[in-house]
Parts: C-alpha cells; sequence; structure tokens
C-alpha cells in the first residue's frame, strides 16, 4: 500500500525561500543598519554623557589638562575627550557581507580607547547588553522583512 501526498504551491514557497537565502548571504544592507546605530549611540551614550558602552564613567581629566585648555579657549572646553571634537567626528563604520567595522582611523584613538602611560582608558567604543538586544531585535525584524517580501 502507498499514500501519496502533494502540496500545491510548495515549489512556489521553495523559490521563495531560495530567493530569501540568497538574500541572506550577503547582509551588507543589514550591517549597515548596525553600524548607523552603533555610531549613533557611540556618540550619544559615550561621548555626551562621558562613559563606557558598560556605564562606567570616564575618568576625569588631569589638573594639567584642565590649565592647558584653559590657556587654550576663552572659556575652555572640559569634556573629557571632546577638546576638539576630531575623536568624535572620527567614530566610522564599515558595513561588509558578514560584519560591521567600528572603529576611528585617528592614531590616538586607541590611546583613549585602552589607555597608555598616565593616559587613563576611556572606552568608547564597544556595545552594551541592552545594545546586543537591540541588534538582535534588527536582525529579527530583518530577516521577517526578508521572509514576507518573498525573498
Amino acid at each position: 500500500m502507498q499514500i501519496n501526498i502533494q502540496i500545491e504551491g510548495l515549489s512556489k514557497v521553495q523559490k521563495k525561500l531560495k530567493i530569501t537565502a540568497d538574500k541572506l548571504k550577503n547582509m551588507t544592507q543589514f550591517w549597515d543598519t548596525v553600524g548607523r546605530y552603533v555610531q549613533r549611540q557611540t556618540i550619544k551614550e559615550r561621548f555626551d554623557k562621558e562613559q563606557s558602552p558598560d556605564g562606567q564613567k570616564w575618568k576625569p581629566l588631569a589638573p594639567s589638562t584642565v590649565k592647558h585648555r584653559k590657556k587654550r579657549h576663552k572659556k575652555g572646553n572640559m569634556k573629557i575627550l571632546q577638546d576638539t571634537g576630531e575623536l568624535r567626528r572620527s567614530i566610522a563604520y564599515e558595513p561588509e557581507d558578514n560584519c560591521v567595522k567600528i572603529g576611528s582611523k585617528l592614531k590616538y584613538a586607541r590611546t583613549h580607547q585602552f589607555g597608555r602611560g598616565k593616559i587613563p582608558a576611556r572606552p568608547f567604543l564597544g556595545v552594551n547588553d541592552m545594545e546586543k538586544q537591540q541588534i538582535i531585535s534588527m536582525f529579527r525584524q530583518y530577516v521577517k522583512r526578508q521572509i514576507l517580501a518573498g525573498g
């Protein structure tokens, strides 16, 4: 005895799934969205609040730095890591097929991120747990849109 089961439209569904899978192989568009989000968070949550990704306040400016800035500027910009704003403006991202690179090309960015000698580490790059959850949510939404759009 033999039972044959046939699902009408199965080949159409399989074709749509293949198109969706092919689109998900190149996720540059998704990573571009993630890059924009992390760049915005870095500026808003790190530089504006003067804190690391995990919420730790950056070490205050050294008295010698405060004195130097007051000499150079009439009012003296006392924002940490923002004397000229160059570091803040340098935060950029490059989306690729399977990741996004986020950082700064400024030579002194590494020193401020990790610290060196008398300069304390003031991490500004990275994502916290809440941001990781947001990126996961963005991924789910992206995949859902791809599936609902039929590829």
